[in-house]
Protein backbone atom coordinates (compact mmCIF):
# COMPACT_ATOMS: atom_id res chain seq x y z
CA UNK A 1 0.00 0.00 0.00
CA UNK A 2 2.84 2.35 0.85
CA UNK A 3 4.58 1.74 -2.48
CA UNK A 4 1.32 2.32 -4.33
CA UNK A 5 0.72 5.65 -2.58
CA UNK A 6 4.24 6.90 -3.36
CA UNK A 7 3.88 5.85 -7.00
CA UNK A 8 0.52 7.59 -7.15
CA UNK A 9 2.02 10.90 -6.03
CA UNK A 10 4.80 10.54 -8.60
CA UNK A 11 2.26 10.45 -11.43
CA UNK A 12 2.38 14.25 -11.42
CA UNK A 13 5.94 14.09 -12.76
CA UNK A 14 5.54 11.10 -15.08
CA UNK A 15 5.40 11.42 -18.86
CA UNK A 16 4.41 8.71 -21.32
CA UNK A 17 7.99 7.73 -22.12
CA UNK A 18 8.75 7.11 -18.44
CA UNK A 19 5.51 5.16 -18.18
CA UNK A 20 6.46 2.94 -21.11
CA UNK A 21 9.81 2.15 -19.45
CA UNK A 22 8.16 1.20 -16.18
CA UNK A 23 5.12 -0.66 -17.51
CA UNK A 24 5.09 -3.57 -19.95
CA UNK A 25 1.78 -4.33 -21.63
CA UNK A 26 0.22 -7.62 -22.74
CA UNK A 27 -2.89 -8.05 -24.87
CA UNK A 28 -3.45 -4.39 -25.68
CA UNK A 29 -3.53 -4.64 -29.47
CA UNK A 30 -6.18 -7.36 -29.43
CA UNK A 31 -8.30 -5.32 -27.03
CA UNK A 32 -8.10 -2.16 -29.14
CA UNK A 33 -9.41 -4.06 -32.15
CA UNK A 34 -12.68 -4.49 -30.25
CA UNK A 35 -13.27 -0.73 -30.59
CA UNK A 36 -13.78 -1.25 -34.32
CA UNK A 37 -17.31 -2.34 -33.38
CA UNK A 38 -17.94 1.27 -32.23
CA UNK A 39 -19.56 0.19 -28.97
CA UNK A 40 -16.84 1.44 -26.66
CA UNK A 41 -15.33 -0.81 -24.01
CA UNK A 42 -15.92 -1.65 -20.36
CA UNK A 43 -12.77 -2.42 -18.37
CA UNK A 44 -13.22 -4.95 -15.58
CA UNK A 45 -10.76 -3.92 -12.88
CA UNK A 46 -10.20 -4.32 -9.16
CA UNK A 47 -8.03 -2.86 -6.43
CA UNK A 48 -5.17 -4.91 -7.79
CA UNK A 49 -1.47 -4.03 -7.96
CA UNK A 50 -1.29 -0.29 -8.67
CA UNK A 51 -4.57 0.18 -10.50
CA UNK A 52 -4.15 3.98 -10.51
CA UNK A 53 -1.33 3.70 -13.07
CA UNK A 54 -3.75 2.34 -15.64
CA UNK A 55 -5.09 5.84 -16.19
CA UNK A 56 -1.94 6.90 -18.03
CA UNK A 57 -2.77 4.36 -20.76
CA UNK A 58 -5.30 6.91 -22.06
CA UNK A 59 -2.37 9.08 -23.18
CA UNK A 60 -0.51 6.12 -24.64
CA UNK A 61 -3.43 4.87 -26.74
CA UNK A 62 -4.93 8.34 -27.32
CA UNK A 63 -8.38 7.22 -26.21
CA UNK A 64 -10.22 8.72 -23.22
CA UNK A 65 -10.55 6.44 -20.19
CA UNK A 66 -13.15 7.11 -17.52
CA UNK A 67 -13.76 5.46 -14.16
CA UNK A 68 -16.60 5.49 -11.64
CA UNK A 69 -15.41 6.60 -8.20
CA UNK A 70 -17.00 7.88 -5.02
CA UNK A 71 -15.88 11.29 -3.73
CA UNK A 72 -14.09 11.53 -0.39
CA UNK A 73 -16.68 13.62 1.42
CA UNK A 74 -14.81 13.60 4.73
CA UNK A 75 -11.81 15.42 3.22
CA UNK A 76 -12.61 17.55 0.19
CA UNK A 77 -9.09 19.03 0.03
CA UNK A 78 -7.56 15.55 -0.24
CA UNK A 79 -10.15 14.52 -2.81
CA UNK A 80 -9.36 17.54 -5.00
CA UNK A 81 -5.67 16.65 -4.82
CA UNK A 82 -6.41 13.04 -5.85
CA UNK A 83 -8.56 14.29 -8.73
CA UNK A 84 -5.70 16.53 -9.85
CA UNK A 85 -3.34 13.55 -9.99
CA UNK A 86 -5.87 11.38 -11.81
CA UNK A 87 -6.51 14.16 -14.30
CA UNK A 88 -2.75 14.48 -14.87
CA UNK A 89 -2.64 10.75 -15.56
CA UNK A 90 -5.42 11.13 -18.10
CA UNK A 91 -8.15 9.42 -16.10
CA UNK A 92 -11.53 11.11 -15.95
CA UNK A 93 -13.78 10.41 -12.97
CA UNK A 94 -17.52 9.77 -13.11
CA UNK A 95 -19.57 10.33 -9.97
CA UNK A 96 -21.82 7.41 -8.92
CA UNK A 97 -25.02 9.46 -9.28
CA UNK A 98 -26.78 8.42 -12.51
CA UNK A 99 -23.57 6.65 -13.47
CA UNK A 100 -25.21 4.15 -15.81
CA UNK A 101 -26.69 6.90 -18.00
CA UNK A 102 -23.36 8.72 -18.09
CA UNK A 103 -21.49 5.57 -19.02
CA UNK A 104 -23.92 4.72 -21.79
CA UNK A 105 -23.25 8.15 -23.30
CA UNK A 106 -19.48 7.66 -23.11
CA UNK A 107 -19.69 4.22 -24.69
CA UNK A 108 -21.69 5.69 -27.56
CA UNK A 109 -18.60 7.82 -28.29
CA UNK A 110 -16.51 4.63 -28.47
CA UNK A 111 -14.60 5.51 -25.30
CA UNK A 112 -13.45 3.30 -22.43
CA UNK A 113 -14.92 3.08 -18.94
CA UNK A 114 -13.24 1.24 -16.05
CA UNK A 115 -15.40 -0.35 -13.35
CA UNK A 116 -14.07 -1.65 -10.02
CA UNK A 117 -16.07 -4.74 -9.07
CA UNK A 118 -14.55 -5.70 -5.71
CA UNK A 119 -16.36 -3.14 -3.58
CA UNK A 120 -19.15 -4.21 -1.25
CA UNK A 121 -22.63 -3.13 -2.28
CA UNK A 122 -25.53 -2.20 -0.06
CA UNK A 123 -27.97 -5.06 0.41
CA UNK A 124 -30.76 -3.11 -1.28
CA UNK A 125 -28.69 -2.39 -4.40
CA UNK A 126 -26.38 -5.36 -4.83
CA UNK A 127 -26.53 -8.85 -6.28
CA UNK A 128 -25.12 -11.73 -4.26
CA UNK A 129 -22.32 -13.64 -5.95
CA UNK A 130 -19.93 -16.30 -4.77
CA UNK A 131 -16.49 -14.88 -3.98
CA UNK A 132 -13.94 -17.30 -2.54
CA UNK A 133 -16.67 -19.61 -1.31
CA UNK A 134 -18.78 -16.96 0.42
CA UNK A 135 -21.65 -14.88 -0.83
CA UNK A 136 -20.72 -11.23 -1.28
CA UNK A 137 -23.04 -8.31 -2.13
CA UNK A 138 -21.76 -6.83 -5.38
CA UNK A 139 -22.73 -3.77 -7.40
CA UNK A 140 -24.52 -4.91 -10.58
CA UNK A 141 -23.55 -1.91 -12.70
CA UNK A 142 -20.96 -3.57 -14.92
CA UNK A 143 -23.37 -6.29 -16.02
CA UNK A 144 -26.24 -3.83 -16.51
CA UNK A 145 -24.12 -1.55 -18.69
CA UNK A 146 -22.70 -4.43 -20.71
CA UNK A 147 -26.15 -5.89 -21.39
CA UNK A 148 -27.67 -2.55 -22.36
CA UNK A 149 -24.79 -1.33 -24.53
CA UNK A 150 -23.36 -4.50 -26.01
CA UNK A 151 -19.91 -3.14 -25.20
CA UNK A 152 -17.22 -5.79 -24.60
CA UNK A 153 -16.14 -6.37 -20.99
CA UNK A 154 -12.34 -6.55 -20.97
CA UNK A 155 -10.49 -7.53 -17.77
CA UNK A 156 -7.37 -5.45 -17.14
CA UNK A 157 -4.95 -5.83 -14.23
CA UNK A 158 -1.81 -3.91 -13.30
CA UNK A 159 0.58 -6.43 -11.73
CA UNK A 160 3.56 -5.28 -9.72
CA UNK A 161 6.69 -6.77 -11.22
CA UNK A 162 9.51 -5.82 -8.87
CA UNK A 163 10.55 -2.38 -7.63
CA UNK A 164 8.76 0.37 -9.60
CA UNK A 165 8.09 -2.07 -12.44
CA UNK A 166 4.65 -3.18 -13.55
CA UNK A 167 2.95 -5.42 -16.06
CA UNK A 168 -0.42 -4.45 -17.45
CA UNK A 169 -2.30 -7.59 -18.47
CA UNK A 170 -5.29 -7.04 -20.75
CA UNK A 171 -7.31 -10.23 -21.10
CA UNK A 172 -9.79 -11.42 -23.68
CA UNK A 173 -13.33 -10.08 -23.23
CA UNK A 174 -15.69 -12.02 -20.99
CA UNK A 175 -18.50 -13.52 -23.05
CA UNK A 176 -21.90 -12.36 -21.85
CA UNK A 177 -24.68 -14.80 -21.02
CA UNK A 178 -28.03 -13.55 -22.34
CA UNK A 179 -31.12 -15.61 -21.53
CA UNK A 180 -33.75 -12.91 -21.95
CA UNK A 181 -34.36 -12.69 -18.20
CA UNK A 182 -32.58 -9.41 -17.38
CA UNK A 183 -32.48 -9.88 -13.61
CA UNK A 184 -31.08 -13.39 -14.00
CA UNK A 185 -28.60 -12.26 -16.66
CA UNK A 186 -27.24 -9.52 -14.39
CA UNK A 187 -26.62 -12.01 -11.59
CA UNK A 188 -25.08 -14.64 -13.89
CA UNK A 189 -22.74 -12.18 -15.56
CA UNK A 190 -21.66 -10.51 -12.34
CA UNK A 191 -20.74 -13.98 -11.11
CA UNK A 192 -18.69 -14.55 -14.27
CA UNK A 193 -16.93 -11.21 -13.84
CA UNK A 194 -16.21 -11.96 -10.19
CA UNK A 195 -14.67 -15.31 -11.16
CA UNK A 196 -12.18 -13.45 -13.34
CA UNK A 197 -11.13 -11.24 -10.43
CA UNK A 198 -10.98 -14.23 -8.08
CA UNK A 199 -8.72 -16.15 -10.48
CA UNK A 200 -6.27 -13.23 -10.60
CA UNK A 201 -6.24 -12.93 -6.82
CA UNK A 202 -5.57 -16.65 -6.50
CA UNK A 203 -2.63 -16.30 -8.88
CA UNK A 204 -1.28 -13.13 -7.24
CA UNK A 205 -2.72 -13.05 -3.69
CA UNK A 206 -0.28 -10.40 -2.51
CA UNK A 207 -1.45 -7.98 -5.22
CA UNK A 208 -5.04 -7.49 -4.05
CA UNK A 209 -5.23 -4.34 -1.95
CA UNK A 210 -8.65 -4.15 -0.35
CA UNK A 211 -8.82 -3.40 3.36
CA UNK A 212 -12.59 -3.31 3.88
CA UNK A 213 -14.77 -6.20 5.06
CA UNK A 214 -15.86 -7.59 1.72
CA UNK A 215 -18.15 -10.26 3.21
CA UNK A 216 -19.45 -8.39 6.26
CA UNK A 217 -23.12 -8.08 5.46
CA UNK A 218 -25.40 -11.13 5.54
CA UNK A 219 -28.33 -11.91 3.30
CA UNK A 220 -31.74 -11.09 4.74
CA UNK A 221 -33.01 -14.62 4.11
CA UNK A 222 -30.22 -16.24 6.15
Amino acid sequence: MGMMVIEFFRILGMDTETYKRKVSVEGLEEALKLLEEKKGGLLLIGHFGNWELMGIMSKVIQIPIFAIAKPIKQNEKLYRFILRIRDKAGLKIISPENAIQKVMHLLSKNWLVAVLIDQRAKRSRGVWVDFFGKKAPTMPGLAVMAIRSGAPVVPAFMIRNGFQKHRLVVKKPVELVLTGDVEKDVEINMQRFTRVLESMIREYPDQWIWIHRRWERKREDK
